[in-house]
């Protein structure tokens, strides 16, 4: 299908282009017509002025083209990094201090390296360097045809063509290797035409291999083409005689004199033996679906969908001589093998780029092989020739394009859309990452500050901001480079580092939000009005920031964790512990911090990492499993579920002498007496509490006040051997027993609607607590979708069943956010179903309608809403994530009237589903409660 999309949009680009196509047919012809009649009229001479003329023609023209594009990649600037380093002497490294291969361009890299100790700007050598190697691409191309024509050439045709060709004059300004690669391919095959060529085509084929590695493949091209040329044109001697090795020797002495010792320093240096780019690209594995569609959209924009088989029609028929033999076998087996390790790779993002070493190639083969062609066919095979030629270069030349500026598709891009210069001179890029990076030099490194930042696009942040940088997608980084490619896409952009990898890799900052929506308020920092996020915090950049901006708004952790221990419910004090023993890494008052967490955690045992200390097992049941259920705290609890070995089993946590009023727990699993949780006291169980529902861990309290001094056993018990029977457990801990403890609160009587107070009680007391029931008193309405939905609903469409969900539905990721035992999901038949959920009329008071919502963040198609005589005057919608977060209806413009909380889901897109729980009002005077 793809392929398919590609010709069509390649077409309709041509027929949109009919005009332009047709004058260039015409001007090929004419062109065509004019040699065939200056060929016996004019002098050597004449010619070789008009060939002149008309190449430097071409090159002028191709170079109006180059410059009116004129670029400088983001790939380019990792070189130009690396290039820097070596001429500051920290050598051919991205960090310094960091031996890493993140390039594949040695020559290239090397040379502008040198060009800058004395001084010369490295961006300005690469845009001219590259301009330069374009100019000498053609020029040798049009040698090579000229040298191995069958008779004096007057027009260069493949050096028009080629000057022409948008690919090619695209890659004339990249600041990559792509183009000075491409032209000392074209000088390797002028070489070899020369006296002693061989030793001369060797050295310039070497030279394209320290360039591009991949480029061995077309110097191991040419050394077979020169063995085929020996066996095809010395016929009069035995076949193993015909071989000339004194050729061959000097065609391999500069790659084992040069390329060799090279490998090796490169192997020992970096320590890896092929670049570490090649890992980052997994250049191991195959992708060829993903090389037909790079294959494919080179052969419909480039002309090539005709001019190849030009190529192959010219090529027929009996060697001419040794030069046309030797270009022709160089151009079949350059195209057979480079174009199928191209293919093979799955290409490369930029569209074109890994094919222009190629055209130099075919173009002057194609145009030797045609001139040939033409004097040993018949008057109308001429004219077939002549019309296929006009209207190959032609097709070379018109300017195809199915990808729109900045436009990403097919895992393709126009690459030089999203990176213009907008001047040379000062050189200034039009891409947004060199902005970035400037801002990050103006931000840190002129205050002296050089903390690590973590980016994926490396080129131009790296460049404007020298920084020590975590290259995400693993081109300079060997830890990234090494992970599994987990799903194929876009080629050099399938891996990415996480988290965990920024961790391990020291960094200190970050643009985006690496450490999600949980903790942004608590890592971002706005500093002269730029935005970014600390990995992990470090207190000498947040001083110097603090002291030197005019404005700044820094994380302060001492503030957030007390704020936190004051009011935050348990599971948010949990995931913050886990978060702040990270984090704090660097803090100096760390121990203090993350001391005053645990203390109000009161944990006994959470089940993070292993059992308590002390705990005793006997069974094999019990064991901790990783990952969260519905109503559990932290990254893992413990369970019995799902049965192992005879799937029962004894837990005892001893507690020692009892000196907190209170003990709670989440409970979760099937009703057994076989499974429960027995607080044993002097030998005695004086309190027990059996699981009520396996869709949800519940809280469970157990007030002991009359308990206190006497020694304690926690027992954990699963003697339930019936399959699918068992337990779990998470989140034991003592009762604060001061002010800011759940309970405490609640008693308090607080001012204000006391929502957020209502659910974190609900989170850790059990639904039937006196002094739940008492502060639920507060709100007039409570709909919580534990088992249906309340009395009145009207459910239309498919999205939300008959009733609401106790957790994700099909493939669904996890839900978390929502309270009770269920809650209102759109997910029913996937993204793609529709439907309504309109809630129980009700006279509406002014208060605010507080509900949790989470899912997609269309707020037009999926929300929760408030609907007044027919009409939604309010939304709330979720964030393209399954966390169901607060929001907030108003009602305060529509007092007195009848309305009522209508879930919708209208989208049949990504994200295309809503869902919902805990809508809460709070009761206004003399109200009464609606449920």
């Amino acid at each position: 299908m793809t392929l398919l999309e590609i010709a069509r949009a390649a077409a309709t680009a041509i027929q949109q282009s009919l005009p332009l196509l047709a004058g260039l047919i015409l001007g090929a012809a004419l062109l065509l017509l004019l040699e065939r009649f200056l060929a016996g009229r004019v002098s050597r001479a004449v010619k070789r002025v008009l060939y002149a003329i008309t190449l430097l023609a071409g090159v002028g023209a191709g170079l109006f083209f180059a410059w009116k594009i004129r670029w400088l990649c983001d790939d380019a600037f990792i070189s130009f990094r690396y290039a820097r380093n070596f001429a500051r002497g920290d050598g051919l490294v991205f960090n310094p201090g960091e031996w890493v291969e993140g390039y594949t361009n040695f020559l290239w890299t090397l040379v502008l390296g040198l060009l800058a100790k004395v001084r010369v700007s490295i961006p300005h050598a690469g845009l001219f360097g590259n301009l330069a190697s374009y100019v000498l691409a053609i020029v040798f191309v049009a040698l090579v045809v000229r040298k191995a024509s069958p008779k004096p050439a007057i027009f260069p045709f493949a050096a028009i063509a080629l000057a022409a060709s948008r690919p090619f004059h695209t890659f004339a300004s990249s600041g990559l290797e792509t183009m000075p690669a491409a032209m000392l391919v074209a000088v390797g095959m002028w070489a070899s035409l020369r006296k002693n060529g061989a030793l001369w085509a060797g050295l310039a084929l070497t030279a394209a291999t320290l360039t591009r590695p991949d480029h061995l493949l077309l110097y191991g091209c040419m050394g077979l083409a020169l063995v085929a040329e020996d066996l095809v044109h010395n016929e009069e001697r035995p076949l193993w005689n015909r071989l000339d090795l004194r050729r061959y020797f000097a065609y391999g002495a500069p790659l084992v004199l040069i390329y060799v010792p090279y490998f090796f320093w490169r192997w020992h240096a970096y320590g890896d033996f092929f670049p570490n780019t090649y890992y980052a690209k997994s250049g191991n594995l195959t992708y060829w679906a993903q090389g037909a569609v790079y294959g494919a959209h080179f052969l419909f924009t480039s002309g090539a969908v005709l001019w190849l088989p030009l190529f192959l029609a010219a090529i027929l028929g009996r060697p001419r001589n040794r030069a046309e033999t030797r270009l022709r076998f160089f151009a079949i087996l350059s195209a057979l093998v480079y174009g199928q390790y191209v293919m093979k790779v799955g290409g490369d993002f930029m569209e074109h780029r890994f094919f222009i070493s190629l055209l130099p190639i075919l173009a002057a083969t194609t145009e030797v092989a045609l001139r040939y062609r033409l004097r040993e066919v018949s008057a109308p095979a001429r004219v077939f020739f002549g019309s296929a030629a006009a209207l190959a270069v032609a097709l070379a030349v018109l300017p195809v394009r199915v990808l729109k500026p900045y436009e990403k598709r097919w895992n393709l891009a126009e690459e030089n859309t999203f990176y213009p210069l907008k001047s040379v001179f000062p050189l200034e890029s039009g891409s947004t990452y060199a902005g970035m990076g400037q801002k990050l030099d103006k931000l840190f490194v002129a205050r002296g500050l050089k903390p690590r930042l973590s980016i994926d696009c490396i080129g131009l942040v790296g460049w404007y901001a020298d920084l020590p940088i975590v290259d995400l997608y693993g081109l300079a980084n060997r830890r990234i480079a090494h992970k599994p490619i987990e799903k194929r896409g876009r080629p050099g952009h399938e891996k990415r580092g996480n988290l965990e990898d920024r961790l391990a890799e020291g960094a200190v900052v970050d643009l985006g939000n690496p450490w999600g929506e949980k903790f942004k308020e608590n890592t971002r920092a706005n500093v002269d009005g730029h935005t970014f996020h600390f990995i992990r915090w470090d207190p000498e950049v947040a001083k110097v920031l603090r002291a030197t901006a005019k404005s700044a708004s820094i994380p302060d952790p001492a503030r957030d964790i007390r704020a936190l221990v004051r009011t935050g419910p348990r599971n948010e004090l949990l995931d913050s512990m886990h978060f702040y023993e990270v984090f704090l890494e660097r803090h100096p008052d760390r121990d203090k911090l993350l001391g005053e967490l645990r203390a109000r955690l009161a944990e006994i045992a959470d089940f993070e990492d292993d059992l308590p200390k002390g705990a005793t097992v006997q069974g094999s049941g019990l064991r901790i499993e990783q990952g969260k259920r519905p109503g559990a705290t932290g990254k893992s609890l413990l369970a019995s579920l799902p049965d192992e070995g005879d799937g029962t089993g004894t837990l005892e946590i001893h507690l020692g002498a009892l000196a907190r009023p209170e003990l709670r727990f989440a409970l979760g699993g099937r009703s057994s007496p076989g499974l429960r949780v027995e607080l044993v006291v002097d030998g005695q169980v004086a309190r027990t509490a059996r699981p009520r529902t396996d869709k949800k861990l519940t809280p469970e309290a157990w007030q002991i006040e009359d308990l206190q001094g006497k020694s304690a056993t926690l027992r954990i018990v699963d003697e339930d051997k019936g399959r699918g029977m068992g337990l779990y457990i998470d989140g034991i801990h003592w009762s604060g027993g001061r002010g800011d403890d759940v309970r405490a609160r609640l008693r308090a009587n607080l001012p204000g609607n006391g929502v957020e107070l209502f659910r974190a009680a609900r989170m850790e007391l059990p639904e039937s607590d006196p002094d739940v029931r008492t502060f639920a008193a507060r709100f007039s309405v409570q709909w919580r979708f534990d088992e249906a939905f309340p009395k009145g609903t009207e459910v239309t469409g498919t999205a939300f069943g008959k009733a609401p969900a106790a957790g994700p539905i099909g493939n669904q990721s996890d839900v978390t956010g929502w309270l009770g035992r269920g809650f209102v999901n759109g997910y029913h038949g996937g993204d793609a179903s529709k439907g309504k959920v309109a809630l129980p009329p009700m006279t509406l008071d002014g208060q605010t309608i507080h509900v949790l919502v989470g899912g997609g963040r269309d707020c037009q198609k999926t929300f929760v809403g408030l609907e007044v005589e027919g009409r939604v005057v309010a939304r709330a919608c979720g964030r393209n994530d399954e966390i169901l977060r607060p929001a907030e209806l108003s009602t305060s413009a529509y007092v007195g009237k009848m309305g009522r909380v209508v879930i919708v889901d209208e989208s049949t897109g990504h994200w295309g589903h809503v869902c919902a729980d805990d809508v809460l009002v709070a009761a206004a005077p003399q109200a009464a409660r609606v449920n």
